[in-house]
């Protein structure tokens, strides 16, 4: 039976490193991050290939993901894992890091399955994984920006399920709370409750054992 292909954004670090590191035990992953060297390594470490790709440009996404359906010749899942946090006051937010928060937050998975769809449609199948956050789900002081990107990926997350399931392309939008990694370096994150990557792992692990007919469309995971 050939192995699947499992394509992962972010791959490089926290979430999608670890989500790289197992899948790449039963599929053929391909990771996509920004920085060449530490993707480079990591793709090497778990025998994955990679592409060097920024999420928030469209004409990058497009050459990678059209690259890997030229060598691969199928997509089976495509985890949008890439993300870019901030907090604080919003008189206090940088201008620019605003911006690159929408851009890889809300649409670099928007890229992804514009680019993705015509392939999928033909292939009469495959699994989009949106790795969303419970900060999509409730608002929260001094947290405005990120937790705004977040709701706007549900709202893409949800209408796009409509539209696809015709298809039999799944749409998946995965609520993580806090976890344990360097995303919220530097911010004032509270990691004390913090849950272990691993287990938004497992739960993705499972979503992808379900028959082809049967979807969790969204799932919340945090700690208890």
């Amino acid at each position: 039976m050939p192995k699947k292909i499992i394509c992962i954004t972010g791959g490089a670090n926290g979430l999608g490193r670890e989500l790289a590191a197992f899948f790449s035990r039963q599929a053929q992953v391909i990771i996509f991050d920004l920085n060449e060297k530490v993707t480079e390594t990591v793709a090497n470490n778990f025998d994955c290939d990679f592409e060097i790709c920024d999420v928030s440009d469209s004409a990058i996404v497009s050459s990678c993901i059209k690259k890997v359906i030229k060598k691969y010749h199928q997509i089976d899942c495509f985890i949008n894992c890439a993300g870019v946090y901030i907090d604080g006051e919003i008189e206090l937010n940088n201008p620019k890091l605003i911006k690159k928060v929408y851009e890889v937050n809300s649409l670099g998975p928007i890229y992804t399955t514009q680019v993705l769809v015509p392939f999928l449609k033909k292939q009469k199948s495959g699994t989009i994984i949106n790795i969303n956050s419970t900060a999509g789900l409730h608002p929260k002081a001094f947290n405005s920006v990120y937790h705004s990107s977040k709701w706007a990926l549900k709202g893409f997350s949800e209408s796009i399920q409509l539209e696809l399931a015709t298809y039999g392309i799944k749409i998946v939008d995965i609520h993580p709370g806090v976890m344990k990694t360097k995303f919220t370096d530097g911010t004032n994150t509270d990691l004390s409750k913090a849950m272990e990557p691993y287990q938004v792992v497992k739960a993705i692990d499972f979503i992808l054992s379900l028959d082809s007919d049967t979807i969790i469309s969204e799932l919340t995971i945090k700690h208890l």
